[in-house]
């Protein structure tokens, strides 16, 4: 079963309510974990105690700090065959490529590297037409979340249940 370390994001009630609608018609995954930004993704789950024990020495000297997200765009997954609707931020915060670097530099150093865009999942779509109408109609609407990080979570994940979850708070 794979492994995933993710932040999962604070947001305020209005923000929490509009994503979860959203998740929950088109994210398979909504009611599995919460909104979050994933920074390692489908890690050997042998690798498990390491990636917990490099999530406790990351967190220790992380702050809170916030994901200012502005825009929702589309990708497609070609391996899964598959459209996704994300929100982006405006930018990475520099306390969260710091995290990826420092979770990089453990755990996964023997694996293929991967690149970082900080992006929140709003949905996965067989069709390019809907993602592009959902990621459409959040941009019209005007997309400004800004997220608190305040934590990481590393999680065990089989594909449709969540079967292991440690919490790290920043700080210690």
């Amino acid at each position: 079963m794979p492994v995933f370390v993710i932040a999962p994001l604070l947001l305020q009630a209005d923000d929490r309510t509009r994503i979860a609608m959203l998740r929950r018609d088109y994210d398979p995954h909504a009611e599995l974990v919460e909104p979050h930004v994933t920074l390692i993704s489908a890690l050997d789950d042998r690798l498990e105690a390491e990636a917990v024990r490099w999530a406790r020495f990351s967190a220790q000297n992380a702050a809170t700090h916030t994901l200012p997200i502005i825009r929702a765009v589309v990708a497609r997954d070609y391996e899964k065959s598959s459209w996704y609707a994300f929100l982006l931020p405006k930018s990475i915060p520099p306390q969260l490529t710091m995290l990826y670097r420092n979770l990089h530099g453990g755990p996964v150093r023997r694996t293929p590297d991967t690149s970082f865009d900080a992006h929140v999942t709003v949905g996965r779509f067989q069709e390019r037409v809907i993602a592009e109408a959902v990621a459409r109609e959040l941009n019209e609407d005007g997309v400004r979340i800004d997220a608190a990080i305040e934590s990481l979570a590393v999680l065990r994940f089989d594909g449709t249940s969540v079967c292991a979850r440690t919490v790290v708070s920043f700080g210690g």
